[in-house]
């Protein structure tokens, strides 16, 4: 069986990555999250350096991106994976508090596939990922689990 592949969220928030673990529960989706608080670690996941150096280079399915970050921005992250052979086809959903056309088209500019305005809930996860026809793993209802295990 294939394992659900990852969400990397790039977040410094502690709340609102507890909002999006939330709101990826809520729309039954099973892939892992993984977090980290800065746009330079997210770069170390990607390429498997830094604090990531003994699990390797990662795909993500998705990239969750606060544009917000401390150090490196979120626009200035998505420069430069989608300026890298390796990481430019991985799909992006910058969040934001900000609905700041200028902001936007930034994103949309550099190559972002979507953009959700913050706090990340259920709906709007479900309408990127079908939009982006993201293959995410989903969990079969709660009411299909409780009679599974009732059989």
């Amino acid at each position: 069986m294939k394992l659900p592949g990852e969400i990397l969220m790039i977040e410094d928030s502690g709340t609102d990555a507890a909002l999006a673990q939330r709101a990826i529960t809520a729309a039954g989706i099973a892939n892992p999250l993984t977090v980290v608080t800065s746009a330079e670690a997210g770069l170390d996941r990607l390429h498997g350096t830094g604090a990531h150096e003994k699990t390797g280079p990662c795909r993500p399915q998705l990239i969750l991106l606060d544009l917000n970050l401390p150090g490196m921005s979120g626009i200035e992250f998505l420069r430069r994976i989608k300026s890298t052979e390796a990481t430019r086809d991985i799909p992006v959903v910058v969040l934001s508090l900000s609905e700041a056309d200028r902001n936007i088209m930034a994103c949309v500019r550099l190559g972002s596939d979507g953009y959700i305005i913050k706090p990340l809930d259920p709906d709007s996860l479900i309408r990127v990922a079908a939009k982006l026809k993201l293959t995410l793993t989903l969990l079969p209802p709660p009411a299909a689990t409780k009679r599974a295990r009732e059989a």
